[in-house]
């Protein structure tokens, strides 16, 4: 490796370091990620070593005796290609959605809202959480296994209906780039947390 790319990779991996020292300090063991990631530990102890080699200067994992200690953020490097079982950490999510309205309404009318979506996608399976902000607003974050593109309109659609426009509701809906990040944010505050 030349120097240059080696001051470059030092560099880059220092900011990475910074911005992981920025986030939640959630702590996973191989032990705690069978259960989590539905992968058996053996399988595990295989990845581990390469995932090791490639983010330990990031400070995403590290090792102390023998244990290793794997941040949140990096969940999404340990998949099987064909899971024995899924679950909400290992299951193929492809959108991540949320959605806010400009007026307050009750965890009810929210309710009814995502069991509309539900109801038009039944093809779709979902996770989602309706939950609080700052000004006691109520809003929803969803995760679904069909691409956005699908979705999108869709739900665009019954939002229009129910606050009767665009101007009354604001919606994000894109592809998940980060599994475990996004589902550790989904269930962070919930008023409520369901799978569909």
């Amino acid at each position: 490796m030349n120097v240059n790319k080696e001051i470059d990779k030092k560099r880059f991996d220092e900011i990475v370091k910074t911005k992981n020292d920025e986030k939640l300090d959630i702590w996973y063991s191989l032990k705690e990620l069978v259960e989590l990631k539905g992968i058996s530990y053996r399988s595990l102890k295989n990845m581990v070593k390469k995932v090791y080699a490639k983010h330990s200067e990031q400070g995403s994992i590290y090792k102390k005796g023998r244990r290793y200690y794997i941040k949140y953020t990096l969940l999404d490097a340990f998949e099987l290609k064909q899971p024995r079982k899924y679950t909400v950490y290992s299951y193929p999510w492809k959108s991540n959605i949320s959605y806010t309205t400009v007026d307050k309404y009750d965890y009810k009318y929210h309710q009814q809202i995502v069991n509309e979506i539900t109801g038009a996608t039944p093809e779709v399976n979902y996770v989602y959480a309706t939950e609080l902000d700052k000004s006691e607003r109520n809003h929803v974050h969803l995760m679904a296994d069909y691409e956005p593109k699908y979705i999108k309109p869709i739900i665009n659609s019954i939002l229009e209906k129910y606050l009767d426009s665009t101007q009354n509701y604001r919606l994000y809906c894109e592809q998940v780039q980060n599994k475990a990040c996004s589902i550790n944010y989904l269930m962070k505050n919930p008023v409520d947390n369901e799978e569909i």
